[in-house]
């Protein structure tokens, strides 16, 4: 497996690209812009395109899914259940804020797969688990993947879920710092503390590093 990160649009979402090895298969996660980079990259790389995988329903992380589809048919869109809604709909998406600064609106095509908790996704040999981690939308999800080779840390792409050192907003329609946080510390910190996070914004990091440092998760104490 190897994993190419692209920053994409004004708010420099990490779109990555997930290549299968043996079989060339690419998986792209959260191709929030800059279409044409991304599309460059794949034939540039003689890469088939199989799966557009969103962790969640934000216009800045599906901004090029309409001109993926049109380059690649037979992609195909996958949002977990609880964000479906959101794709081509500008205000459910929330870039109809973008629009009102000088931004566009976007309007993805409809999911072709719903994913929910526990569902597994593959590209060649390379498998991936979905995990829900609703907070940041209702939909939210991370995707993590075991290695299979000895020795390798498996991985979790966690689209803005969690960052380094960080959590994601939960002053949007939809959004809950609560529900959040429990995700973080009942979904994800009970992985694999070698695991390697690639998040929706910024620098990579660890389970172990976040567990430690991150302080949206380890000083917020909820009651009741």
């Amino acid at each position: 497996m190897f994993i190419q990160k692209i920053h994409v649009g004004p708010l420099q979402v990490c779109c990555y690209i997930v290549i299968d090895n043996d079989s060339a298969g690419a998986m792209i996660i959260d191709p929030g812009a800059e279409a044409r980079t991304i599309i460059d990259f794949l034939k540039n790389q003689c890469l088939v395109p199989e799966l557009i995988v969103i962790t969640h329903g934000h216009g800045d992380h599906i901004g090029a899914n309409a001109e993926l589809k049109e380059a690649f048919p037979g992609i195909q869109i996958c949002v977990h259940e609880d964000d479906q809604d959101m794709l081509p709909y500008p205000a459910k998406n929330l870039s109809i804020l973008a629009a009102f600064y000088g931004g566009t609106t976007v309007r993805s095509p409809l999911a072709d797969r719903l994913l929910k908790d526990g569902d597994t996704i593959a590209i060649g040999r390379c498998t991936f688990e979905i995990i829900h981690t609703p907070g940041h939308t209702p939909g939210g999800i991370c995707l993590y993947g075991k290695n299979r080779e000895n020795g390798i840390p498996p991985v979790l792409f966690s689209g803005d879920s969690l960052f380094k050192e960080s959590i994601g907003r939960t002053d949007f329609p939809g959004c809950s710092q609560e529900r959040l946080v429990r995700s973080i510390r009942e979904r994800l910190f009970i992985l694999d503390e070698r695991t390697i996070v690639y998040p929706g914004h910024g620098p990579s990091t660890t389970i172990a590093e976040e567990k430690r440092n991150n302080p949206f998760v380890t000083e917020v104490t909820f009651h009741g």
